[in-house]
């Protein structure tokens, strides 16, 4: 039989990053795609290391006017139309214990919810590939918020569900949501999923696999 792990058993919701911490793309995809961008804009990318401080990191409108040597707004214009739900579906799959952990949590009688910065039609479709069971979701991107980390997304989420600060922890994959979950007042996991090195700098707690949430009793 398994339980909520003693030391989440406080938090009465489980809210969750998608893309990285529920579900996967696959690294040539972005491999693909923002050199695409940038060289389509007249831009330059200096290795495979800054494509993925880009995907994972904090700041990406500083990495493309820097290191790609665009305009950010011009960038995202171009970018939004490469990134389809359609293509990215072709490299994306749920992790094996996403769908399992997210019922057992519903099952236990818990919040779940899923927050991300990708847009809705994206978020949408790894929702969709994953198929568990949820109380609510929300995309940041076009929705009038702040990117991460800024909290305003968070804040609006905890305000819609009614659960306080308190009894909230998020789950996520990079060092930009864990700068989310902290200024919105919420404690954070990271879950090391070994695809990028922003995640080796978390000194707080971790998890290598969802299944870590529950223990064996």
């Amino acid at each position: 039989m398994i339980a909520i792990a003693e030391r989440y058993k406080q938090y009465t919701h489980f809210s969750f990053d998608l893309d990285g911490t529920l579900a996967h793309t696959l690294p040539q995809y972005r491999y693909e795609i923002v050199p695409s961008v940038v060289d389509k804009l007249g831009g330059k990318i200096d290795g495979q290391n800054m494509i993925d401080l880009f995907w994972f990191g904090t700041n990406r409108d500083r990495i493309v006017q820097e290191a790609f040597g665009i305009e950010p707004l011009v960038f995202w214009e171009l970018f939004s139309q490469i990134d389809s739900s359609e293509y990215r579906a072709q490299h994306t799959y749920p992790y094996e214990e996403s769908q399992a952990v997210l019922n057992a949590l519903k099952a236990c009688g818990k919040t779940v919810s899923i927050i991300t910065g990708s847009p809705e039609w994206i978020a949408k479709m790894e929702i969709e590939k994953i198929n568990a069971s949820y109380d609510f979701h929300f995309s940041i991107a076009y929705s009038g918020f702040k990117d991460k980390p800024d909290p305003g997304a968070f804040l609006f989420v905890l305000d819609k569900l009614n659960i306080p600060v308190a009894r909230t922890i998020y789950i996520g994959n990079s060092l930009e949501d864990a700068q989310f979950a902290e200024n919105a007042g919420v404690d954070f996991v990271m879950i090391e999923r070994g695809e990028h090195d922003s995640s080796l700098e978390w000194v707080g707690d971790k998890i290598y696999s969802l299944n870590e949430l529950f223990e064996v009793i």
